[in-house]
């Protein structure tokens, strides 16, 4: 999928101006050549602030650790970018960094130190591990090296041995090896923002360690069974006791900056179904804020703050191109000031406007 989006980029600009009906490979126009030269620039920005000379992704809103999700995340960037040293000095951090536990799955948090990283949790988190796996299968895709599709299939094992979980509903994800199911095995605690469509659906093509496209499913149900009155925002973390959902009472009952990425994660998939529920949320309460999505109590409504950075704001776009043809303002591709997580979101969110939803370009590019 990956391996198309720069020329999906720069095809982009071609479709929106209604020079012609689908994309153009082929001899270009010098429009054919700005979203090139954005993704290159943006990619190049994101290096210099986020990825040290190690292959560390610094979070450096969280206080400056590093972890497993953005690691995945910059690999997953550096594919699209076509930056093959980029990818291989990230992938081999990830891999000697954080690949220390007892089985192939990777540590979340690093911390850096005078004396160099540290494993701060041993845990892991699925998303990550996703993350990960998904940029080695698109790398093996991009550059042929069979040492990412192995690595990728010895990762996935792992998760559908220890992270997928037979309940009522279906296999569902835990976001971690340890401390998401109570002692009785009866509750577990999901994360509905763990399930990377993009990433299940280009897994589902290599592997069979697990039933991927059905584990995809699921998440759309429990995504569906979350979303309730009066806001409809499904929480970031959401227990599940038989085929009863309620909001996690381990964490504040909050649609925030993990559920955020759900829409963004629907419209990325290559599933019709999938685009119109990230359309669902272009007019729900809190995301439809014009400063940004609101972290918002997903009970009572009540508005705990806004989800301001552009990266946020550019999903929020995506979701209300899909639904109303709304073109993506422009202003939201100035990109080199936000924290490394709004960053992040706003490039993906670009290629997910490559990828899947050329016509929400505005005609003014």
């Amino acid at each position: 999928m990956l391996k198309t989006l720069i020329s999906a980029l720069l095809a982009l600009v071609v479709v929106s101006s209604g020079a012609v009906s689908e994309p153009v490979f082929g001899d270009g126009a010098r429009e054919k050549d700005a979203l090139s030269l954005w993704l290159r620039s943006a990619w190049r920005d994101y290096k210099s602030r986020f990825v040290t000379d190690a292959g560390a992704v610094i979070d450096d809103a969280n206080k400056g650790i590093s972890h497993s999700e953005s690691q995945g995340y910059g690999m997953v960037l550096a594919v699209a970018a076509d930056d093959l040293d980029a990818f291989r000095l990230i992938r081999d951090y990830t891999f000697e960094t954080l690949q220390v536990r007892n089985d192939s799955l990777f540590a979340w948090k690093v911390e850096h130190t005078d004396q160099g990283p540290s494993i701060a949790d041993m845990n892991n988190a699925t998303d990550g591990d996703l993350l990960v796996a998904w940029a080695l299968l698109e790398a093996y895709k991009q550059w042929n090296d069979p040492e990412n599709l192995a690595s990728a299939r010895k990762i996935l094992r792992d998760v559908a041995t220890l992270l997928v979980h037979e309940t009522g509903l279906g296999p569902v994800l835990l976001p971690g090896a340890k401390g998401f199911v109570d002692e009785d095995g009866k509750t577990l605690t999901v994360n509905p923002s763990y399930w990377v469509f993009p990433a299940l659906e280009s897994i589902a093509q290599f592997d069979r360690s697990a039933n991927w496209a059905e584990i995809a499913v699921v998440g759309e149900e429990i995504l569906d069974l979350s979303q309730r009155a009066p806001t409809y925002l499904p929480p970031d973390w959401v227990d599940i006791s038989g085929f009863k959902l309620v909001p996690s009472d381990k964490f504040p009952p909050e649609f925030g900056y993990n559920a955020v990425r759900i829409p963004l994660y629907l419209a990325f998939s290559n599933n019709a179904f999938r685009e119109k529920k990230a359309a669902d949320f272009s007019t729900l309460h809190g995301f439809s804020n014009p400063e940004g999505p609101a972290v918002t109590h997903v009970v009572t409504g009540a508005i705990q703050s806004t989800m301001s950075e552009t990266g946020f704001r550019s999903i929020a776009a995506l979701s209300r191109c899909i639904d109303t043809s709304e073109p993506f303002p422009t202003s939201l591709l100035q990109f080199g000031s936000d924290s490394y997580y709004s960053s992040t979101l706003q490039i993906f969110t670009v290629l997910a406007l490559a990828e899947r939803n050329p016509k929400c370009l505005s005609p003014e590019w």
